[in-house]
């Protein structure tokens, strides 16, 4: 009898445990599945996916935690679930390319360096230097610049570049061109663009043919809605790059905002941030995407996409294109922020006719992205000798 009441209460404690355990997970396994799911889900209504889907990587955790209790427990059906939303989350973020045999590097590789490299933090002279040392060490043919402000001369008014670019032009071998000002009908109505392309002069064989800016939002925040289209020639071949900086959280980040969970009233301001920008994002990815589908060349995006992987807004201008990095990147290639990593948002996608030789994120911390550099070849081009 004694047994039978022990045993009892072990089935008791056991069923307690378990119905607590669920109350945490089910939760847990909605998230996890909602953030797998994110790059498929417009931010219009699921936004808030959107905010799920940043945090994937991290969530791989709890779920690898929940995944053991539910063995102990020899729930095999709650363990399948576990199993299977890990195994899509691990073929997401190691492709099959990735362990495919590494590439040669070539003389006559595409060396390209994307890098949101604003001005705050090191003084001019600092900045200046910090991107001179970085250019000599990788010597990338094109350099897309994030935030780096420059000016065309106006009537009067001699033009405007950042230090981080006035840098690179005057002690090093690389020129930049201010895109034609736009029509005076849109919203920005400017020579001037915060997302320089900078072109590596006297060795190789790039050759610029044209600049354009692409309008990407009716709104004047023309420093994240404005993209950089530049059509160029390489090895006798010409494609087209866009240089992209897409919306930010603005100046104020929700995450510098101060919330506090025991205060309701603070919790919607909080979030209205994130769906403003969550859903402004999707409109500029759409505007773009929209643009690039009339190219006939070869199309590479580069830049700031203020999205990971696994948002929906870098999955609609990844298309079919290859994801840099994550064909040929070692480790999880974090570029934000620069002193502690936390994600990867700068991206560099490249249609099927290039191959992707290698990516490498250094360790600079000059500003609070981390740059990327990839090497590129022509598909049907072999190694240089």
């Amino acid at each position: 009898m004694e047994d039978d009441k022990a045993q009892t209460s072990r089935n008791r404690f056991s069923s307690f445990f378990w119905r607590c355990f669920l109350a945490v997970d089910i939760p847990l396994l909605l998230a996890v599945a909602f953030a797998i799911a994110a790059p498929h889900l417009h931010p219009r209504p699921f936004w808030w996916a959107q905010l799920l889907a940043v945090f994937l990587p991290y969530l791989v955790i709890p779920t690898v935690v929940a995944a053991i209790v539910s063995i102990l427990w020899k729930k095999w059906i709650w363990v399948g679930l576990h199993v299977a939303l890990l195994l899509l989350i691990g073929l997401r973020a190691f492709p099959v390319e990735r362990f495919s045999a590494p590439q040669i590097e070539g003389a006559d590789d595409l060396v390209i360096l994307t890098f949101n490299a604003p001005r705050y933090g090191p003084s001019e002279e600092a900045l200046g230097d910090s991107m001179i040392a970085l250019v000599r060490e990788f010597e990338p043919d094109m350099i897309a610049l994030q935030e780096a402000w420059i000016t065309g001369a106006e009537p009067g008014q001699p033009g405007m570049r950042a230090p981080q670019v006035r840098a690179l032009t005057d002690s090093l071998a690389y020129t930049v061109a201010t895109p034609p000002r736009m029509s005076s009908q849109a919203a920005w109505s400017s020579n001037s663009t915060s997302v320089p392309m900078l072109f590596r002069q006297g060795v190789g064989e790039i050759e610029v043919v044209e600049q354009s800016a692409v309008q990407l939002s009716d709104t004047p925040d023309d420093h994240v809605s404005v993209a950089i289209r530049t059509r160029f020639r390489w090895h006798g071949r010409e494609a087209v790059i866009y240089n992209i900086h897409l919306r930010s959280f603005g100046v104020n980040k929700p995450w510098e905002d101060r919330i506090h969970l025991t205060q309701p009233q603070t919790w919607l301001p909080y979030l209205r941030q994130y769906r403003m920008a969550y859903r402004q994002r999707a409109a500029e990815a759409e505007a773009l995407a929209e643009h690039i589908e009339d190219e006939t060349l070869p199309v590479i995006l580069a830049g700031d996409f203020n999205g990971t992987v696994n948002n929906w807004t870098v999955r609609k201008l990844k298309g079919q294109r290859s994801d840099a990095f994550q064909v040929a990147g070692a480790g999880p290639g974090h570029t934000y922020r620069a002193d502690k990593p936390f994600v990867r948002i700068d991206f560099l996608f490249a249609d099927a006719d290039w191959t992707v030789i290698g990516a490498h994120v250094p360790n600079v911390q000059f500003s609070d992205h981390r740059p990327l550099v990839v090497r590129l070849r022509w598909r049907d081009e072999g190694p240089a000798e």
